[in-house]
């Protein structure tokens, strides 16, 4: 018989010889006119409780009688018939493999994992793999609690209800996982070696990108803050310059009018004296009076009218931060391409705007006389005229209010005929579909770098990195299918 056969067989003969009331071995069984079987004591409390409950309900004992609390019979009489047989079959159950029987009719009562001073007393048995409560062998498992029980364990009230197996099978199957795992672990173990490697190379290229990408970033953002320390440099010395050459102006009218005070405060002296003197010649001191009284109207004149020069707020009170704004277009690389549609490459059903910036998808095509060589033939697309084979580049694209565009760049080589499909292995290199107004597009050739931004914040879309570019790419342009929807719109640099 294998221990689970005889696991369940002492269950079921446990469950056999249990009392329906207290759960619990029977202790002094008695057998009813129904044949059902209780312990003495629980079925006279039983009947007492609920001849209580009638006499609170103020009713008649003549009217009932004594109810089987499984079958519901009722009994005229209050006769208790003992039962030897069972009694013996109890004693026999309770001394298999028992110690104390007191401990087991006590365990029946109580789960193992409420008794702790119990199972503090019965350590020694627990390591032996017997209860701690009623010193069975540990036969079942409780899945739940995850704790072995014994036989008696497994039809108390606190495990009845839970899954429970035998415990040596649960043994193996978890032997037979273990060595499972291990063997796997083992086959694993140089994999995980080449991971440890990998991992630590890895980190080591981390470390020693991010000092490269620092430095790339320093050396950017330097280029910009030169940018604005220079033309900050240029306004403030601008500003210097103003201010000596106005300062100049206004010491100068300063020193010219003190002399020309001095003179002819002197002058007007020598004439009132002249006015006192005998034997002075009237013309000559006619025509002297006349020069000085010339010279003093001029001399208002001149403070009448005084230097009128100041500085030129519309360069130093303007939009400063504009100004130096536009100046860093000339040192910010790379700048913002100028672009034009080729319509040689417009596909039939695409309209093209007079100064070619922008494509709008159209539901009669053009005639097939007014085609390019090159058109894209059943796909709504169209490149630019310019190419690049070198160097970094950046363009901006407004995409309109329908979500289905797609921007990027393609391959000189790139196919053309039939439906196209935009995969870099096609020589395809696009994104789209995003929830976006305005695209802008960066390309480094020689670093196989294609990304993509949201130009309201620059925040990225999509990134192809590592690439091996080799032949001309142009820039890529698929407008919205819809006919009423906005079109699609080159942003170039103001000219």
């Amino acid at each position: 018989m294998t221990s689970g056969e005889e696991a369940g067989l002492a269950m079921s003969l446990v469950n056999e010889v249990t009392c329906p009331l207290c759960s619990s071995l029977f202790v002094d069984p008695v057998r009813l006119d129904c044949e059902h079987n209780y312990c003495r004591q629980c079925i006279i409390d039983y009947w007492k409780k609920g001849e209580r409950r009638e006499q609170g309900e103020v009713k008649e004992r003549s009217n009932s009688g004594f109810t089987c609390p499984l079958c519901c019979e009722i009994f005229p009489q209050f006769t208790l018939k003992g039962n030897k047989l069972l009694a013996t079959i109890v004693d026999r159950v309770r001394g298999l493999g028992m110690h104390n029987h007191k401990v087991l009719l006590e365990g029946t009562r109580k789960c193992p994992s409420s008794m702790s001073a119990l199972a503090r007393t019965g350590e020694k048995e627990g390591r032996r793999g017997l209860c701690t409560v009623h010193s069975e062998p540990l036969k079942m498992y409780c899945e739940e609690e995850r704790i072995g029980i014994c036989v008696v364990c497994a039809v108390s009230k606190e495990h009845r209800t839970h899954r429970l197996a035998p415990i040596e099978e649960v043994l193996m199957q978890c032997q037979e996982n273990f060595q499972m795992t291990v063997k796997h672990f083992e086959s694993q173990k140089e994999e995980i070696k080449k991971l440890h490697h990998k991992c630590e190379d890895e980190i080591q290229e981390i470390k020693s990108q991010s000092v490269s990408l620092q430095a790339h970033l320093v050396q950017e953002t330097d280029t910009l803050l030169h940018g604005i320390v220079r033309e900050r440099e240029r306004l403030c010395s601008m500003l210097q310059k103003d201010t000596e050459r106005l300062l100049a102006l206004r010491q100068k009218a300063v020193s010219h009018l003190s002399q020309e005070t001095d003179t002819l405060a002197q002058d007007i002296t020598s004439l009132n004296a002249r006015f006192e003197e005998e034997g002075h010649d009237p013309a000559s001191l006619i025509n002297d009076v006349q020069e000085v009284t010339v010279r003093m109207k001029a001399q208002f004149g001149v403070l009448g009218d005084d230097v009128t020069e100041w500085f030129d707020l519309g360069i130093y009170k303007g939009p400063i931060q504009y100004f130096v704004w536009k100046k860093l277009e000339e040192v910010i690389q790379p700048g913002l391409c100028s672009l034009t549609l080729d319509p040689a490459t417009a596909n039939p059903f695409l309209s093209l705007s007079i100064d070619l910036t922008t494509a709008r998808y159209s539901h009669t095509p053009k005639e097939a006389s007014a085609m390019g060589e090159a058109h894209f033939e059943f796909s709504p697309c169209v490149l630019a005229k310019c190419g690049f084979s070198s160097g970094r580049h950046y363009w901006e694209v407004e995409v309109g209010d329908q979500p289905d565009w797609d921007v990027g760049v393609a391959s000189e080589t790139a196919e053309r005929d039939g439906w196209v499909v935009l995969t870099p292995e096609n020589g395809y290199w696009t994104v789209g579909n995003k929830g976006v107004r305005r695209v802008g597009v960066y390309l480094d050739y020689e670093a196989g770098q294609l990304s993509f931004y949201n130009t309201e914040n620059m925040s990225p879309l999509f990134s192809f990195l590592g690439e091996n570019f080799k032949d001309t790419l142009y820039p890529f342009f698929y407008p919205s299918a819809d006919s009423n929807a906005q079109p699609l719109k080159l942003l170039n640099p103001r000219s």
